[in-house]
């Protein structure tokens, strides 16, 4: 077996909301390719003999969230059943579904040429218990957890793809596994409909169905970053507030709901390639919940073009709620804002404008709310240059920056690579105590340098020299 590290994100931070939490949620994405055994990293008991089954062809891991992808026939998948249907959790289930799987591990990219050798029948997802009771507490725009699963711990899942080598009328089920059926045929379509979306549609205050319009869109990824998301077909929710799509083209897409009155919603995404397969998007939507604030220096003066932005959108039932507006807004020369289009519910102000920082997390409101004042205070700003003298400058090399004492809730710190100047410049940190550090990236922690404390004043530059071992 081989474990490799595949994918990293970006390190620099703007503010730690716990130091352990940020790295979990910036965690790589390790896995391997065969079937030696992988050591419980606090899995559910009874996960070992499902993970580590001899039908597993790769596995990885993101955040605590651990998928072992197989490839194997009815009697293969029977036994792992019987071991699932022992597992220490109170949510499980297994789905249904058309077509035949793909590894992600195998096949990263999609790409066409390896898909054969990428093939599997059979995924099993399971969490480390404390990752996921760490990543539930994160805001919602950062949290891959599901809020509906709190009641019940964290989630375990095994999706069986029933076009390869499984006969599912050949599997021998457990008494008791919840069996959720996402296959054309279970909901009254063919093959021949090829990949079908279709949903219903609610008020979420009353829930009634709600006539809405229903917009497909692909979602592309810009060169210069950012996504365009044009519109592929569209459809209206009948009487009973239920939509469909049929036969809808392959590749990266959301659905968009709209209704007069409302606040839009995106109702979810997903990735479809040329086989035949079924989703479901059910949704509600909210009236409209007017935010307005003002944003104040110091001294106690305006700040005109200061950047809002309202995140963690949590609607009452506790679902997240993205809307394709987004929620993004400038203050004028009073200082003050108006956002109009907030769902009913909670959420959190976050503010930046450059030269200026707010310490601390964002601001929590439950909309509507008016007369939202939140002051922000001159930032300081740090150029931190690495001295290689007498040493060879690795190929990568970053620099920490922490709060004195460590990094607590709220506190600002994170990383990022020098340039090739040897130089690293952090912006619109907040005043205080800060230690830098660097090291080779990869390193070892001997090679790490002198830690250098600094105190930085605000709409002040200041500039730290660390020596490299």
């Amino acid at each position: 077996m081989t474990t490799r590290t595949r994918l990293g994100v970006g390190l620099l931070l703007a503010a730690a909301i716990v130091a352990i939490l940020s790295q979990q949620a910036l965690a790589l994405i390790t896995g391997g390719e065969g079937n030696n055994p992988v050591r419980d990293p606090g899995w559910p008991v009874g996960t070992d003999a499902i993970f580590n089954c001899q039908s597993r062809i790769a596995w990885w891991e993101r955040n605590g969230q651990w998928h072992a992808e197989c490839r194997g026939d009815a009697r293969a998948l029977s036994a792992v059943l019987a071991d699932f249907a022992k597992l220490d959790s109170k949510s499980k289930q297994v789905v249904l579904r058309n077509g035949i799987g793909q590894s992600f591990w195998l096949n990263m990219n999609n790409e066409p040429d390896k898909r054969p050798a990428a093939r599997m029948d059979w995924r099993f997802m399971v969490w480390s218990l404390v990752s996921w009771e760490q990543l539930r507490k994160l805001p919602a725009d950062i949290n891959p957890t599901n809020a509906k699963d709190a009641e019940n711990g964290a989630p375990a899942l095994i999706e069986v793809y029933t076009g390869g080598n499984v006969k599912w009328d050949k599997v021998i089920v457990p008494e008791g596994l919840k069996i959720v059926d996402q296959r054309l045929e279970a909901h009254g379509f063919t093959l021949a409909d090829g990949v079908v979306l279709e949903g219903k549609v609610t008020d979420l205050a009353s829930k009634k169905p709600l006539a809405a319009k229903v917009r497909l869109e692909r979602v592309e990824p810009q060169p210069k970053g950012g996504y365009r998301c044009p519109k592929i077909a569209e459809t209206v929710a009948d009487a009973k507030g239920r939509w469909v799509f049929k036969k809808v083209e392959e590749g990266w897409l959301r659905v968009v709901i709209e209704a007069d009155g409302y606040v839009p919603r995106v109702a979810g995404y997903a990735r479809f390639d040329d086989q035949p397969g079924w989703q479901a998007f059910d949704s509600g939507l909210s009236r409209p919940a007017p935010v307005t604030g003002r944003l104040i220096d110091d001294a106690g003066q305006p700040l005109a073009d200061v950047d809002v932005r309202i995140g963690d959108v949590m609607t009452q039932d506790g679902g997240r709620y993205e809307s394709p507006l987004g929620y993004s807004f400038k203050t004028g020369k009073d200082g003050r804002f108006r956002a109009d289009e907030v769902p009913i519910g909670k959420a959190t102000v976050w503010v930046h404008k450059p030269g200026y920082t707010r310490p601390g997390l964002g601001q929590p409101i439950t909309t509507p709310a008016s007369e939202v004042e939140l002051k922000m205070t001159k930032a300081a700003r740090v150029e931190v240059t690495v001295d290689f003298t007498g040493k060879e400058r690795p190929e990568g090399y970053i620099v920490r920056i922490e709060p004195e004492g460590g990094s607590k809730i709220g506190s600002y710190g994170g990383s990022g690579n020098i340039n090739d100047k040897n130089q690293i410049t952090f912006d619109n940190v907040p005043p205080g105590r800060y230690v830098f550090s660097g090291r080779p990236n990869p390193g070892s922690d001997n090679q790490e340098t002198d830690p250098v404390t600094i105190d930085l004043k605000g709409g002040q530059t200041a500039k730290v020299t660390l020596s490299a071992k």
